[in-house]
């Protein structure tokens, strides 16, 4: 029973590590341009329009988040002034009937959260006698 119990612990932390894996810029801007297709029904011209413009967010996103010098509100909006110039050039490519469904994946899509980050730190200014 001891057995079963620690294989069961064992092959959870497992799965719990293996999922908590990052994704690199391509894979996130593969899955996103997939359900984009999905959704939005692209063509071929649109297909590779929009995987270029989300992998070149998902490189931004990525270098955004490895800044260690910006705290977790500078990142915040950095991130959120990308998505906005990233969902105009998506719109712009998009017909009329793609555009109002985008606009419902917009709508109903998570706001990006931020791993907090410890603020810069700043030089002691204690003086000394």
């Amino acid at each position: 029973m001891k057995k079963i119990i620690l294989t069961g612990i064992g092959l959870c932390l497992t799965l719990a590590l293996t999922f908590a894996q990052q994704r690199t810029p391509e894979e996130t801007a593969a899955k996103a341009t997939t359900e984009l297709v999905q959704k939005l029904n692209l063509n071929d011209e649109q297909k590779t329009a929009v995987s270029t413009i989300l992998l070149d967010q998902a490189k931004a996103e990525d270098t955004i988040l490895k800044d260690k010098s910006a705290t977790s509100e500078a990142k915040s909006e950095a991130l959120s002034k990308l998505q906005t110039e990233v969902d105009t050039k998506v719109n712009q490519l998009l017909t009329e009937d793609q555009k109002n469904i985008y606009q419902k994946v917009i709508s109903e899509r998570p706001a990006k959260v931020v791993p907090n980050t410890p603020e810069p730190s700043k030089p002691d200014t204690v003086a000394h006698k």
